[in-house]
């Protein structure tokens, strides 16, 4: 009988797992893949950590993520996780990114509203429309994603937390001394789980079902015409160009842990995909042409492309909470494209939620 049995190894599981194994609980790890794969949504050498955000709610939670959690993080495992870049956002002043601007400017966070004409001689990289509204974020940053993750699994390992992959759970069964998860291979008794799955939330607790949509990102790595310097880490910025909706935003990176400046579109709506399906090939030509219309300099070449997985809720929400199914398991649904950044939060929430839970 374990204590906590994690089901999901993305950044919020072993978030979690680091937070409660600190508090000197006895936790094992799943994961239904190989350790390091590419099939979720924690994979890759980078993510934005920014204060820019549609809600106060998640511009203060990313205050408190940047200023205590990634950095605490960060000593624990000995690795500097977070690199500081300029944050650079920008678009239309109504619709979504009028609500990006009204959450964040008056949040007393460290932001300025700068000119279209200043941000383009200042980013001379990428392409501002006349009449776009830029908002400069002196918070933003650069979080080495996946250093992150292979910190948090060697801490996990050399304190005794096991990780077990690839190992499916199939099924969870509530009993009163306990829950019992059946997997591909051993079954596992625990007096509480956390379902952290991202996209296959739903398998285990059909009450996500419904409220989550998976959604699959394609990203591309572009190598553009101009010196190595313009685009590295603390010269080019973290930035997203945000229309009037959802369907209408585009975000970038400097290149970082692997060759390219990254680029895509933030996909947050439309039809939902299979996460057990196999991914199609990229298509190259479109992430060329979606590079193109938004950096100022040629595109020389597509470097690689990636898949990743959101699933999203309504609002882009970041939800923990105990399950209906029973209050002793705790459901992690906190991505929805954006919820990297948050790991360390989500992870204490997860920890703070347990260690009230009834067993």
């Amino acid at each position: 009988m374990h204590d906590v049995v994690i089901i999901g190894a993305g950044i919020h599981g072993l978030c979690a797992a680091f937070e409660l194994r600190r508090r000197g609980r006895d936790v094992v790890v799943l994961d239904r893949f190989d350790v390091g794969h590419d099939r979720g949504g924690s994979h890759g050498a980078a993510r934005i950590t920014r204060s820019s955000y549609h809600e106060r709610a998640f511009v203060q939670m990313a205050q408190r993520t940047q200023q205590e959690g990634w950095p605490e993080l960060g000593r624990e495992l000995g690795r500097r996780l977070v690199h500081p870049t300029p944050g650079v956002f920008f678009g239309p002043p109504e619709g979504l990114f009028g609500e990006f601007l009204s959450a964040t400017m008056n949040a007393g966070v460290a932001v300025e509203q700068i000119s279209s004409a200043e941000a383009a001689a200042k980013f001379d990289l990428l392409r501002f429309a006349p009449g776009d509204v830029v908002m400069l974020d002196h918070t933003a940053g650069v979080i080495a994603a996946a250093d992150a993750m292979a910190g948090l699994r060697e801490w996990l390992a050399s304190n005794g937390v096991p990780l077990l992959a690839p190992v499916t759970a199939k099924q969870l069964v509530t009993e009163p001394r306990g829950i019992t998860i059946e997997t591909d291979g051993d079954t596992l008794h625990a007096k509480n789980v956390v379902v952290a799955m991202g996209a296959w939330l739903g398998e285990l607790l059909p009450e996500w079902r419904q409220p989550v949509t998976v959604l699959r990102q394609e990203v591309g790595y572009f190598d553009v015409d101009c010196e190595y310097e313009a685009t590295a880490v603390g010269t080019f910025p973290v930035w997203c160009r945000i229309g009037k909706s959802a369907e209408d935003f585009i975000y970038g990176l400097p290149e970082f842990g692997q060759r390219g400046l990254k680029l895509a579109r933030h996909r947050t709506t439309g039809v939902a995909d299979d996460p057990n399906a196999e991914p199609a090939p990229s298509d190259r030509a479109a992430l060329a042409k979606l590079a193109e219309a938004h950096l100022s300099v040629p595109v020389r070449e597509v470097l690689a492309a990636e898949n990743c997985l959101y699933a999203v809720l309504p609002g882009e929400e970041l939800r923990v909470g105990r399950s209906e199914v029973d209050p002793r398991i705790v459901a992690v649904a906190a991505c929805s494209g954006h919820g990297f950044k948050f790991g360390p939060m989500i992870g204490r929430e997860v920890a703070d939620l347990l260690a009230l839970s009834p067993t």
